[in-house]
């Protein structure tokens, strides 16, 4: 069964670093801003909000995910992000597709775990002695086997290590960028949602004024042209309906599309959209970002992986030498009879032209590429850090700057301007223009909004974590 539904936040991810339909992309004690924390999750652990009062201790197993998350199809269609995101993180196609990756890293163990590359050869020879005194067969039996001897398997194992815990930085990487945009796209639907009930709000308001436009243009208080108008203004509310239902279809199409939500039946969501808040400190989101960003760890397991080749391409300079034992019968046509000679061989490669020369330079070269990209990759971090924090404070401060009286107060804003109608005090064409005038301004609203959850899935994408856990019951629209 699903978990009591909770609260949303304002957790979403950076638009342009991917498309919609598509999906781009740790629990310690954390470092609070007041109430709030920054610190990450350790990577088996993302889908935890940040901000928990104690680490879980090592050997304790993860929390385990809501049940909804365990089978085909959801066991209810009221889902909260939390839900939605344990449906994601096992239903998601991306993930689905970058788990079967790890197939390889296997692969490469099972390559690895091998005692010698090489199998033991077998050789055999006969052919007749001929002599004066008549004809005798000569048999030879050899057995051998070339060794590694500088450890050449401990290395391979090393690598395989290496490549699978990359291949894992990876998948963290993807399941993070999916984290990300479920965030993204819930909080979508929430505003499309919003938008929709401003929208019904309009069209009931419509409808009021056209019942009153009738009843004084029968009475001839106004002109009939006045009641066309208004029945124009509710065609018009119908359609901007029709509109405003099909976006927030399409936003519940993609969430469904990115989490793996089966489309037939669309997800109910639970929960509203939060207040603004300021980005933490920039030095604190680097401290951050430099132990939980997963393009970092991924730059940092590519490191170790191109280091590990090295060491392994260094070991098969290495001469290997071939033992084995031989047997050898002469026949011999004399009345002494034939000789049975057993000997042990040994032969090992001089290393004066082939000491895998080729193999390591390209190997010194990847691990100068790798270091190259890592640390180009920590200071362009740095830069887009203060870009998104910049783009965050700016989008709280637009959102905040249409305050708590305008956008709870639309439908008390209607009532009063249908009153001011009903009395004379402007007439339909000022009263068009001034509803015209409120939904612009709550659209506007809506749209600051979600330009805050955009410039903070930015900023969530950079730094690998969320930002702030989620400490009230109920969500709250400014």
């Amino acid at each position: 069964m699903l978990s009591p539904p909770r609260a949303m936040r304002g957790r979403c991810v950076r638009w342009r670093a991917i498309p919609w339909v598509l999906v781009w992309a740790g629990c310690g004690p954390a470092a609070t801003l007041g109430q709030r924390a920054v610190e990450a999750p350790p990577p088996h652990s993302r889908n935890q909000v940040v901000g928990s009062t104690a680490e879980r201790p090592p050997g304790t197993p993860a929390p385990a995910r809501p049940s909804m998350a365990e089978g085909d199809r959801p066991a209810r269609l009221d889902v909260s992000l939390d839900d939605m995101l344990a449906w994601a993180d096992a239903h998601a196609p991306l993930l689905q597709v970058a788990r079967a990756t790890r197939s390889r890293a296997e692969a490469a163990r099972v390559a690895a775990s091998v005692l010698q590359p090489a199998n033991p050869e077998v050789s055999m020879a006969v052919g007749p002695r001929v002599g004066l005194s008549g004809v005798g067969v000569d048999v030879e039996l050899g057995v051998s086997q070339a060794l590694q001897i500088a450890g050449e398997r401990g290395r391979r194992l090393d690598l395989a290590s290496r490549v699978a815990a990359l291949t894992e930085a990876e998948i963290e990487q993807l399941r993070w960028a999916v984290h990300a945009e479920v965030h993204a796209l819930f909080h979508r639907a929430l505003v499309e949602r919003q938008r929709v009930q401003l929208v019904e709000q309009v069209a009931a308001f419509q409808a009021d004024v056209l019942r009153v436009v009738e009843r004084q243009a029968q009475t001839g208080e106004i002109a009939p042209l006045n009641a066309r108008l208004a029945r124009a203004e509710v065609a018009q509310a119908g359609q901007n309906l029709v509109a405003a239902r099909q976006a927030l279809n399409v936003a519940l199409l993609r969430l469904a599309q990115v989490g793996g939500w089966p489309p037939e039946e669309l997800p109910v969501l639970q929960g509203a959209l939060d207040a603004p808040e300021d980005p933490p400190p920039l030095e604190q989101l680097d401290a951050s970002a430099e132990r939980y960003a997963p393009v970092l760890l991924v730059r940092e397991a590519t490191l170790r992986e191109a280091e590990s080749r090295v060491a392994l391409a260094d070991r098969e300079a290495w001469p290997r030498p071939t033992v084995g034992v031989q047997y050898r019968r002469e026949g011999n046509p004399s009345t002494e009879g034939p000789y049975d000679i057993v000997m042990g061989a040994l032969s090992v490669p001089l290393p004066t032209m082939q000491r895998n020369q080729g193999d390591r330079a390209r190997a010194r070269a990847e691990v100068i590429v790798a270091r190259a990209e890592l640390d180009a990759t920590r200071r362009q971090l740095r830069v887009q850090l203060a870009e998104a924090r910049s783009e965050m404070a700016a989008a709280a401060q637009r959102t905040r700057a249409y305050g708590t009286e305008i956008l709870p107060r639309f439908a008390e804003n209607l009532s009063l301007l249908r009153r001011s109608f009903e009395v004379g005090e402007i007439d339909i064409l000022a009263l068009s223009v001034g509803r015209e005038r409120l939904l612009r301004i709550q659209s506007d609203a809506l749209a600051a909004q979600l330009d805050y959850f955009v410039a903070m899935a930015a900023l969530e994408r950079l730094v690998g974590a969320d930002l702030w856990r989620d400490e009230h019951d109920g969500g709250h629209t400014p």
